[in-house]
Protein backbone atom coordinates (compact mmCIF):
# COMPACT_ATOMS: atom_id res chain seq x y z
CA UNK A 1 0.00 0.00 0.00
CA UNK A 2 1.89 3.04 -1.14
CA UNK A 3 5.16 3.02 -3.70
CA UNK A 4 8.12 0.81 -2.82
CA UNK A 5 11.30 1.06 -4.00
CA UNK A 6 13.58 -2.06 -4.77
CA UNK A 7 16.13 -2.29 -2.65
CA UNK A 8 19.27 -3.84 -3.92
CA UNK A 9 19.52 -7.32 -3.84
CA UNK A 10 21.28 -10.14 -5.20
CA UNK A 11 20.14 -12.07 -8.26
CA UNK A 12 20.06 -15.51 -6.98
CA UNK A 13 18.33 -15.25 -2.77
CA UNK A 14 19.64 -17.36 -0.81
CA UNK A 15 19.17 -18.14 2.74
CA UNK A 16 21.35 -19.59 5.55
CA UNK A 17 21.11 -23.35 6.61
CA UNK A 18 23.52 -24.23 9.24
CA UNK A 19 25.84 -21.41 8.77
CA UNK A 20 25.66 -21.98 4.92
CA UNK A 21 24.16 -19.84 2.27
CA UNK A 22 21.59 -22.03 0.50
CA UNK A 23 19.91 -20.32 -2.81
CA UNK A 24 16.04 -20.43 -2.55
CA UNK A 25 16.27 -21.49 -6.00
CA UNK A 26 18.37 -24.64 -5.25
CA UNK A 27 16.75 -27.88 -6.67
CA UNK A 28 19.12 -30.51 -3.65
CA UNK A 29 17.39 -33.70 -3.60
CA UNK A 30 14.91 -33.41 -0.89
CA UNK A 31 13.48 -36.97 1.53
CA UNK A 32 10.30 -38.34 1.46
CA UNK A 33 8.39 -35.55 3.29
CA UNK A 34 6.36 -37.98 5.14
CA UNK A 35 8.89 -39.33 6.32
CA UNK A 36 10.71 -36.65 7.37
CA UNK A 37 7.71 -35.06 9.10
CA UNK A 38 7.26 -38.06 11.19
CA UNK A 39 10.62 -37.95 12.09
CA UNK A 40 10.71 -34.56 13.12
CA UNK A 41 7.51 -35.24 15.09
CA UNK A 42 9.05 -38.22 17.03
CA UNK A 43 12.17 -36.18 18.14
CA UNK A 44 9.67 -33.67 19.47
CA UNK A 45 7.13 -35.84 21.44
CA UNK A 46 9.41 -38.21 22.82
CA UNK A 47 12.31 -35.75 24.80
CA UNK A 48 14.98 -35.61 22.11
CA UNK A 49 17.23 -33.27 22.91
CA UNK A 50 19.39 -31.97 20.27
CA UNK A 51 21.35 -29.45 21.58
CA UNK A 52 22.85 -31.98 24.73
CA UNK A 53 26.54 -31.06 24.99
CA UNK A 54 26.26 -27.75 23.63
CA UNK A 55 27.78 -25.77 26.08
CA UNK A 56 28.65 -22.46 24.12
CA UNK A 57 27.22 -20.45 20.93
CA UNK A 58 28.83 -19.49 18.32
CA UNK A 59 28.87 -16.38 16.01
CA UNK A 60 26.79 -16.54 13.05
CA UNK A 61 27.58 -16.84 9.67
CA UNK A 62 26.93 -13.22 8.79
CA UNK A 63 28.98 -12.18 11.65
CA UNK A 64 32.05 -14.57 10.52
CA UNK A 65 32.02 -13.39 7.29
CA UNK A 66 31.82 -9.69 7.65
CA UNK A 67 35.18 -10.55 10.46
CA UNK A 68 36.91 -12.38 8.07
CA UNK A 69 36.63 -9.50 5.57
CA UNK A 70 37.96 -7.41 7.97
CA UNK A 71 40.90 -10.03 8.42
CA UNK A 72 39.68 -10.34 12.11
CA UNK A 73 42.06 -12.50 13.83
CA UNK A 74 40.47 -15.18 15.76
CA UNK A 75 41.09 -13.82 19.05
CA UNK A 76 38.40 -11.24 18.28
CA UNK A 77 36.17 -14.18 17.12
CA UNK A 78 36.92 -15.75 20.38
CA UNK A 79 36.21 -12.43 22.30
CA UNK A 80 32.68 -11.35 21.20
CA UNK A 81 31.61 -15.30 21.73
CA UNK A 82 33.05 -14.72 24.85
CA UNK A 83 31.22 -11.66 25.78
CA UNK A 84 28.38 -13.18 24.25
CA UNK A 85 28.57 -16.41 26.25
CA UNK A 86 29.50 -14.16 29.54
CA UNK A 87 26.45 -11.76 28.87
CA UNK A 88 23.93 -14.42 28.00
CA UNK A 89 25.68 -17.50 29.23
CA UNK A 90 24.12 -20.99 26.42
CA UNK A 91 21.51 -22.93 24.79
CA UNK A 92 22.19 -25.18 28.36
CA UNK A 93 22.30 -22.73 31.36
CA UNK A 94 21.07 -19.38 29.56
CA UNK A 95 20.51 -15.79 31.48
CA UNK A 96 19.67 -12.12 30.75
CA UNK A 97 21.94 -9.41 30.75
CA UNK A 98 20.84 -7.33 34.20
CA UNK A 99 19.33 -4.78 31.98
CA UNK A 100 16.64 -7.16 31.28
CA UNK A 101 16.39 -9.27 33.87
CA UNK A 102 13.56 -7.19 35.69
CA UNK A 103 9.62 -7.04 34.55
CA UNK A 104 8.62 -10.80 35.32
CA UNK A 105 11.33 -12.16 32.69
CA UNK A 106 12.49 -15.48 33.79
CA UNK A 107 15.54 -16.30 35.53
CA UNK A 108 17.76 -19.05 36.32
CA UNK A 109 15.89 -22.62 36.69
CA UNK A 110 13.09 -20.85 34.61
CA UNK A 111 14.86 -19.66 32.04
CA UNK A 112 16.54 -23.37 31.80
CA UNK A 113 13.43 -24.75 31.95
CA UNK A 114 12.19 -22.44 29.23
CA UNK A 115 15.33 -23.51 26.74
CA UNK A 116 14.91 -27.09 27.38
CA UNK A 117 11.34 -27.12 26.04
CA UNK A 118 13.05 -24.59 22.95
CA UNK A 119 15.59 -27.54 22.66
CA UNK A 120 12.51 -30.13 21.87
CA UNK A 121 10.05 -28.36 20.13
CA UNK A 122 11.72 -25.45 18.82
CA UNK A 123 15.23 -25.76 17.80
CA UNK A 124 15.16 -28.20 14.98
CA UNK A 125 13.49 -25.36 12.92
CA UNK A 126 14.56 -22.29 14.23
CA UNK A 127 18.45 -23.44 15.27
CA UNK A 128 20.58 -23.20 18.43
CA UNK A 129 21.16 -18.96 17.99
CA UNK A 130 17.90 -18.32 16.83
CA UNK A 131 18.58 -18.09 13.38
CA UNK A 132 16.16 -19.93 11.53
CA UNK A 133 18.87 -22.51 10.44
CA UNK A 134 18.08 -25.72 12.46
CA UNK A 135 18.38 -29.03 10.65
CA UNK A 136 14.72 -28.92 9.47
CA UNK A 137 15.21 -25.20 8.35
CA UNK A 138 16.01 -26.29 4.35
CA UNK A 139 13.03 -28.14 4.05
CA UNK A 140 10.25 -25.51 4.95
CA UNK A 141 9.37 -22.76 2.27
CA UNK A 142 8.95 -19.85 3.79
CA UNK A 143 11.99 -20.91 6.37
CA UNK A 144 11.50 -20.60 9.62
CA UNK A 145 11.87 -16.94 11.16
CA UNK A 146 15.59 -15.66 12.05
CA UNK A 147 15.00 -14.19 15.56
CA UNK A 148 18.86 -12.23 15.53
CA UNK A 149 17.63 -9.12 13.80
CA UNK A 150 15.26 -8.67 16.39
CA UNK A 151 12.59 -8.04 13.67
CA UNK A 152 9.09 -9.79 14.23
CA UNK A 153 6.07 -9.42 11.76
CA UNK A 154 3.26 -10.19 14.15
CA UNK A 155 2.82 -8.23 16.77
CA UNK A 156 0.08 -4.98 18.00
CA UNK A 157 3.27 -2.58 18.19
CA UNK A 158 4.47 0.25 15.51
CA UNK A 159 6.68 -0.72 13.15
CA UNK A 160 10.08 -1.97 13.55
CA UNK A 161 10.04 -1.99 17.60
CA UNK A 162 10.79 -5.24 19.49
CA UNK A 163 7.82 -7.33 20.57
CA UNK A 164 6.05 -7.43 23.74
CA UNK A 165 6.24 -11.06 25.22
CA UNK A 166 2.31 -10.82 25.10
CA UNK A 167 2.87 -10.54 20.98
CA UNK A 168 5.25 -13.71 20.94
CA UNK A 169 2.75 -15.65 23.60
CA UNK A 170 -0.11 -14.95 20.57
CA UNK A 171 1.99 -16.32 17.96
CA UNK A 172 2.74 -19.16 19.63
CA UNK A 173 -0.58 -20.08 20.54
CA UNK A 174 -2.19 -19.37 16.95
CA UNK A 175 0.64 -20.80 14.96
CA UNK A 176 1.12 -19.09 11.77
CA UNK A 177 -1.26 -20.16 8.93
CA UNK A 178 0.01 -21.28 5.65
CA UNK A 179 3.33 -21.54 6.99
CA UNK A 180 5.28 -24.28 9.09
CA UNK A 181 5.01 -22.61 12.12
CA UNK A 182 2.22 -24.69 14.00
CA UNK A 183 -0.01 -23.92 16.97
CA UNK A 184 1.44 -24.58 20.39
CA UNK A 185 -1.87 -23.99 22.50
CA UNK A 186 -1.78 -27.46 23.50
CA UNK A 187 0.99 -26.49 25.85
CA UNK A 188 0.31 -24.70 29.23
CA UNK A 189 0.30 -21.13 29.55
CA UNK A 190 3.43 -21.01 31.55
CA UNK A 191 5.39 -23.15 28.93
CA UNK A 192 4.06 -20.74 26.54
CA UNK A 193 5.37 -17.98 28.49
CA UNK A 194 8.90 -19.68 28.34
CA UNK A 195 8.96 -20.26 25.25
CA UNK A 196 8.76 -16.46 24.37
CA UNK A 197 10.94 -15.76 26.98
CA UNK A 198 13.32 -18.00 24.76
CA UNK A 199 12.75 -16.13 22.05
CA UNK A 200 13.39 -12.81 23.25
CA UNK A 201 16.61 -13.86 24.96
CA UNK A 202 17.99 -15.40 21.79
CA UNK A 203 16.61 -12.21 19.65
CA UNK A 204 18.55 -9.62 22.49
CA UNK A 205 21.61 -11.88 22.20
CA UNK A 206 21.24 -11.82 18.22
CA UNK A 207 21.27 -7.92 18.29
CA UNK A 208 23.80 -7.25 20.72
CA UNK A 209 26.32 -9.71 18.28
CA UNK A 210 25.14 -7.71 15.57
CA UNK A 211 25.77 -4.21 17.12
CA UNK A 212 29.46 -5.48 19.10
CA UNK A 213 30.70 -6.42 15.52
CA UNK A 214 29.55 -3.56 13.89
CA UNK A 215 31.09 -1.29 16.67
CA UNK A 216 34.24 -3.36 16.36
CA UNK A 217 34.56 -2.63 12.65
CA UNK A 218 33.55 0.76 13.47
CA UNK A 219 36.37 0.86 15.74
CA UNK A 220 39.30 0.11 13.49
CA UNK A 221 39.93 -3.30 14.81
CA UNK A 222 40.91 -2.65 18.37
CA UNK A 223 39.74 -4.96 21.02
CA UNK A 224 36.11 -3.94 22.45
CA UNK A 225 36.30 -2.40 25.75
CA UNK A 226 34.04 -3.48 28.25
CA UNK A 227 32.37 0.42 28.42
CA UNK A 228 31.35 -0.87 24.39
CA UNK A 229 29.82 -4.00 25.43
CA UNK A 230 27.92 -2.63 28.42
CA UNK A 231 26.44 0.59 26.10
CA UNK A 232 25.96 -1.75 23.51
CA UNK A 233 24.02 -4.37 25.67
CA UNK A 234 21.89 -1.10 27.32
CA UNK A 235 21.11 0.37 24.15
CA UNK A 236 19.70 -3.06 22.74
CA UNK A 237 17.68 -3.60 26.13
CA UNK A 238 16.39 -0.24 26.10
CA UNK A 239 14.57 -0.67 22.96
CA UNK A 240 13.30 -4.07 24.56
CA UNK A 241 11.98 -2.29 27.54
CA UNK A 242 10.27 0.81 26.06
CA UNK A 243 7.97 -1.99 24.05
CA UNK A 244 4.71 -1.40 25.55
CA UNK A 245 4.73 2.49 24.79
CA UNK A 246 4.39 1.29 21.04
CA UNK A 247 1.21 -0.40 21.51
CA UNK A 248 -1.31 0.22 18.10
CA UNK A 249 -4.70 0.96 19.34
CA UNK A 250 -7.47 2.54 17.19
CA UNK A 251 -9.54 5.85 18.10
CA UNK A 252 -12.81 3.75 18.28
CA UNK A 253 -13.44 0.39 17.02
CA UNK A 254 -16.37 -0.26 15.48
CA UNK A 255 -19.03 -3.41 15.17
CA UNK A 256 -19.56 -5.64 12.60
CA UNK A 257 -23.04 -4.31 12.73
CA UNK A 258 -21.84 -0.58 11.58
CA UNK A 259 -19.72 -1.68 8.52
CA UNK A 260 -22.40 -1.77 5.95
CA UNK A 261 -22.05 -2.32 2.20
CA UNK A 262 -21.40 1.14 1.46
CA UNK A 263 -18.68 1.32 3.84
CA UNK A 264 -16.89 -1.98 2.72
CA UNK A 265 -17.54 -0.19 -0.97
CA UNK A 266 -15.78 2.87 0.49
CA UNK A 267 -13.02 0.11 1.24
CA UNK A 268 -13.29 -1.14 -2.09
CA UNK A 269 -11.79 1.99 -3.72
CA UNK A 270 -9.25 2.91 -1.63
CA UNK A 271 -8.18 -1.04 -2.21
CA UNK A 272 -8.35 0.14 -5.70
CA UNK A 273 -7.71 3.72 -5.56
CA UNK A 274 -4.44 6.13 -5.57
CA UNK A 275 -4.73 6.98 -2.00
CA UNK A 276 -4.01 3.55 -0.51
CA UNK A 277 -2.79 1.73 -3.97
CA UNK A 278 -2.73 -1.21 -1.96
CA UNK A 279 -3.46 -3.16 -5.42
CA UNK A 280 0.27 -2.04 -6.39
CA UNK A 281 1.08 -5.24 -4.03
CA UNK A 282 -1.90 -7.08 -3.72
CA UNK A 283 -2.85 -7.16 -7.30
CA UNK A 284 -6.05 -6.91 -9.16
CA UNK A 285 -7.45 -9.70 -8.20
CA UNK A 286 -6.22 -9.67 -4.82
CA UNK A 287 -3.92 -12.63 -5.37
CA UNK A 288 -0.74 -10.53 -4.34
CA UNK A 289 0.60 -10.35 -7.38
CA UNK A 290 0.98 -6.95 -7.86
CA UNK A 291 3.37 -4.88 -9.88
CA UNK A 292 5.59 -3.25 -6.98
CA UNK A 293 6.42 -7.39 -5.98
CA UNK A 294 8.51 -7.92 -8.69
CA UNK A 295 12.17 -5.87 -9.54
CA UNK A 296 13.98 -5.99 -12.99
CA UNK A 297 16.81 -8.17 -12.81
CA UNK A 298 19.66 -8.04 -15.36
CA UNK A 299 22.20 -11.51 -15.66
CA UNK A 300 25.82 -10.68 -16.38
CA UNK A 301 25.10 -11.88 -20.00
CA UNK A 302 22.86 -8.88 -20.25
CA UNK A 303 19.11 -10.80 -20.18
CA UNK A 304 16.64 -9.35 -18.42
CA UNK A 305 14.18 -10.86 -16.09
CA UNK A 306 11.89 -10.12 -13.39
CA UNK A 307 12.60 -11.63 -9.65
CA UNK A 308 10.17 -10.67 -6.22
CA UNK A 309 11.19 -8.00 -3.93
CA UNK A 310 13.45 -9.69 -1.33
CA UNK A 311 12.26 -8.67 2.85
CA UNK A 312 14.39 -8.02 5.19
CA UNK A 313 15.51 -11.78 6.14
CA UNK A 314 16.44 -12.38 2.09
CA UNK A 315 13.04 -14.17 1.08
CA UNK A 316 10.92 -13.51 -1.82
CA UNK A 317 8.11 -11.06 -0.84
CA UNK A 318 4.62 -12.87 -1.24
CA UNK A 319 1.85 -10.79 -0.41
CA UNK A 320 -1.36 -12.22 1.12
CA UNK A 321 -4.02 -13.51 -1.54
CA UNK A 322 -6.63 -11.64 0.48
CA UNK A 323 -9.15 -14.02 -0.96
CA UNK A 324 -8.16 -16.56 1.44
CA UNK A 325 -9.53 -16.95 4.82
CA UNK A 326 -7.15 -16.91 7.37
CA UNK A 327 -4.33 -14.06 7.68
CA UNK A 328 -0.94 -14.94 9.63
CA UNK A 329 -0.75 -12.36 11.67
CA UNK A 330 -4.39 -12.94 13.07
CA UNK A 331 -7.86 -12.69 11.25
CA UNK A 332 -9.39 -10.12 14.53
CA UNK A 333 -10.37 -7.02 12.46
CA UNK A 334 -8.23 -5.35 14.96
CA UNK A 335 -5.60 -7.54 13.80
CA UNK A 336 -5.71 -6.21 10.08
CA UNK A 337 -6.30 -3.15 11.59
CA UNK A 338 -2.66 -2.87 12.72
CA UNK A 339 -1.09 -4.45 9.55
CA UNK A 340 -2.82 -1.78 7.62
CA UNK A 341 -2.25 1.21 9.63
CA UNK A 342 1.42 0.69 10.72
CA UNK A 343 2.59 -2.06 7.82
CA UNK A 344 4.42 -5.10 8.82
CA UNK A 345 8.10 -4.84 10.12
CA UNK A 346 10.84 -6.36 7.95
CA UNK A 347 8.23 -6.90 4.87
CA UNK A 348 7.54 -4.85 1.83
CA UNK A 349 4.24 -4.04 3.28
CA UNK A 350 4.29 -0.21 4.58
CA UNK A 351 1.86 1.35 6.95
CA UNK A 352 -1.50 3.80 5.47
CA UNK A 353 -1.01 5.69 8.69
CA UNK A 354 0.30 8.92 7.03
CA UNK A 355 -2.71 8.50 3.75
CA UNK A 356 -5.58 7.38 5.74
CA UNK A 357 -7.94 8.34 8.55
CA UNK A 358 -8.95 5.54 11.25
CA UNK A 359 -12.49 5.91 9.54
CA UNK A 360 -10.52 4.89 6.54
CA UNK A 361 -8.17 2.45 7.96
CA UNK A 362 -11.36 0.18 8.98
CA UNK A 363 -13.05 0.46 5.50
CA UNK A 364 -10.40 -1.17 4.05
CA UNK A 365 -10.67 -3.91 6.63
CA UNK A 366 -13.95 -5.13 6.47
CA UNK A 367 -13.46 -4.86 2.27
CA UNK A 368 -10.86 -7.28 2.90
CA UNK A 369 -12.85 -9.41 5.44
CA UNK A 370 -15.61 -9.34 3.39
CA UNK A 371 -13.48 -10.90 0.34
CA UNK A 372 -12.10 -13.28 2.08
CA UNK A 373 -15.81 -14.38 3.76
CA UNK A 374 -15.19 -13.37 7.14
CA UNK A 375 -17.64 -10.70 7.15
CA UNK A 376 -21.31 -11.61 6.51
CA UNK A 377 -21.55 -9.22 3.40
CA UNK A 378 -18.53 -10.51 1.93
CA UNK A 379 -18.80 -13.27 -0.47
CA UNK A 380 -19.08 -17.36 1.10
CA UNK A 381 -15.91 -18.64 0.00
Amino acid sequence: MGTLGAPNVPIEPARRWNGALVPLTSTMPRPCSLVFLVSIGLASSCGFDPAVGVDSMGLSAESLELLQEQSASPEIEAQLRDVLNGQFGSILSPRFPDVLAAGGLATGSELEAATRLYRGQCMHCHGVEGGGDGSSAFFLTPPPTDFRPGTFKWMALERNHPPRIEDIEQTLRRGVPFTSMPSFSRLTDLQITGLAQVVRWLAVRGQVERWLVAEWVQGGGDELAESAVEAVVAAVAEGWNESDQHLVLPVEEPSPEEMDAERIAHGRRLYFGEQARCSACHGQELEGDGPAVFQAITDQDGASREERVLDEWGIPSRPRDLRQAGFRGGSSPLDLYRRIRVGISGSIMPGASEALDDDAVWDLVYFVLSEAGLHPLGEDR
